[in-house]
């Protein structure tokens, strides 16, 4: 059976290289395998083979501003440019003029659409503590909006603890020190085997990695170092794990953020796409973030009948 799996980086740009770009200086030999041995910088080479997938991705969507996550994330999830739709970039959480579209016509909904997909084919691997579900009323991210409209479960805390789910930040350290919940620790290398073995039941898995986000606006006490090789080390063993012959790593982001630490801000830098596996091909069209979600389908439609 032929898969997907989409790793969301938010807030992962390529920048000039330097002193000042963590993405330059402190990202590892995964990192650069995915990007056929290169950093994830503004020079960035382009690849485009059956297999393999490199470019950079425009995440204006030919507005001006700054880039936001509610209206690049939705454009990156629907293939719809919502911040045109909106008139503006949006953000952090979607606009009213998306909800919509991501309610009715997301990443997922389009899959479960295909007559190859099984009923329960698409998966979001994130666990959400107990506080999330308890909350009398929430604000709905674009990712858990998504899954709430496409009927997708979300993971809680017991899918965590039997390693059916994912915590964002790869360890679980937020649960044990942060929420003060009885989980194990977790290594990166450990959050990739879990998160490939959900991948293995699903013809798409989304995990979504937000830490690269708060570490570039200084939200969370973490060096960018620090975060770039436990993040190296996750998708290092994704890539040891995955035969391209049936599946396929996808990695993108929705706005530039950690590779420019001299500011806390967003950048109107370009985001790379990254493909390695037997869809790369089905992307090659991509060039803005409106482009992952119809390659994403295309190649579900397609390679899953090719097989």
């Amino acid at each position: 059976m032929r898969r997907i799996l989409f790793v969301f980086l938010d807030g992962i740009g390529l920048g000039p290289a330097g002193p000042k770009n963590p993405l330059s200086t402190d990202a590892g030999a995964a990192f650069r395998r995915l990007a056929g041995g290169a950093p994830w910088v503004q020079s960035l080479p382009e690849r485009a083979t059956s297999n393999h997938l490199v470019r950079p991705l425009d995440a204006t969507l030919q507005m001006d501003g700054l880039p936001q996550s509610g209206t690049g994330q939705a454009t990156l999830f629907t293939g719809v440019n919502c911040a045109e739709r909106v008139g503006r970039h949006f953000g952090p959480y979607p606009h009213s003029a998306t909800h919509d579209v991501l309610d009715h016509e997301n990443l997922f909904h389009r899959v479960q659409a295909l007559p190859s997909v099984p009923d329960g084919g698409v998966a979001f691997a994130n666990a959400f503590p107990p506080r999330f579900f308890e909350a009398p009323s929430r604000r709905w991210t674009v990712t858990t909006r998504c899954c709430a409209g496409a009927g997708v479960s979300l993971r809680d805390l017991d899918a965590l603890r039997a390693r059916r789910a994912v915590a964002a930040d790869l360890t679980a350290e937020g649960w044990r020190d942060g929420l003060q919940l009885d989980v194990s620790a977790r290594t990166p290398a450990d959050a990739a085997q879990t998160l490939f073995a959900t991948h293995r039941d699903h013809v798409l898995t989304l995990f979504e990695f937000f830490q690269t986000d708060k570490v570039g606006h200084r939200r969370i006490d973490l060096a960018p170092g620090v975060l770039l090789e436990r993040l190296d080390n996750f998708l290092g063993q994704l890539l040891d794990l995955l035969d391209p012959a049936q599946d396929t790593l996808v990695v993108t982001s929705d706005h530039g953020n950690l590779e420019d630490t001299s500011h806390t801000q967003h950048t109107r830098n370009p985001v790379p796409l990254l493909a390695y596996g037997w869809a790369a091909s089905h992307l090659a069209d991509a060039r803005t973030l409106a482009g992952v979600t119809p390659g994403i389908v295309e190649a579900l439609r397609t390679g899953r009948n090719d097989r």
